[in-house]
């Protein structure tokens, strides 16, 4: 009844990365809020204004960023952008082991709103650029599947992490899951050098755009 799907490298990489990196920032979502009031400052604004310097950051640069990416030719521009934004937010979360102001804070969440600003329009450009046109919306709801299945578990391992062990063992976690995230990514540069060359120079086939709200 049903026709066997296969899922090429590219994205089955793309993918598991992502499910990765969600993990690792699930972990910390949930009970951010917490950390905030028992380490940086006993008040709610500062709660607000960390996600407010955050979305903001993330807002203002991902347009200017991701038409820079439209403009310069081939996919090394996104490939490059996807790996050094992952690896930015990847070890963000060891400064806030020493983070004791609610400035720092801020400023951190400045800097996690640009790499987010250049990871994820990356991500998403070459994701659609190399979804299997047969199977686009099964390849985006694996995503959409894996990234909901990372937030989940990582939600309720985070609070057990900070609960028993402490805020700074989860901050160690979530930055060596994100690591291991971006590593994948560079794995695929060398596991599929061929099809990695033509997926920078633009060659292989392109896929029509399909806009993901999960993500």
């Amino acid at each position: 009844m049903f026709e066997k799907i296969r899922v090429n490298r590219i994205i089955r990489s793309l993918i598991i990365s992502d499910f990765v990196l969600f993990f690792a920032l699930g972990l910390l979502s949930p009970i951010f809020a917490v950390f905030i009031l028992e380490n940086i400052g006993n008040r709610l604004e500062v709660i607000g204004y960390a996600a407010s310097c955050y979305w903001i950051t993330r807002v203002v640069m991902a347009v200017p960023l991701s038409r820079l990416m439209d403009k310069l030719k081939g996919e090394l521009d996104e490939y490059s952008f996807m790996v050094i934004g992952t690896f930015i937010i990847s070890i963000i979360p060891l400064f806030y082991i020493i983070a004791s102001e609610p400035w720092h804070i801020y400023v951190l969440q400045i800097v996690n709103g640009l790499a987010h600003s250049m990871a994820v329009p990356a991500w998403r450009i070459i994701f659609t650029n190399h979804v299997d046109r047969k199977s686009i919306g099964f390849e985006w709801s694996l995503e959409d599947v894996g990234i909901g299945t990372a937030t989940a578990a990582s939600a309720a391992v985070g609070a057990f992490v900070a609960d028993r062990l402490g805020f700074n063992v989860l901050f160690g976690a979530m930055s060596f899951f994100g690591i291991i995230s971006a590593f994948i990514l560079l794995v695929l540069r060398k596991r599929e050098r061929p099809t990695l060359k033509a997926l920078l120079r633009g060659e292989l086939d392109k896929a029509p755009l399909k806009i993901d709200t999960i993500k």
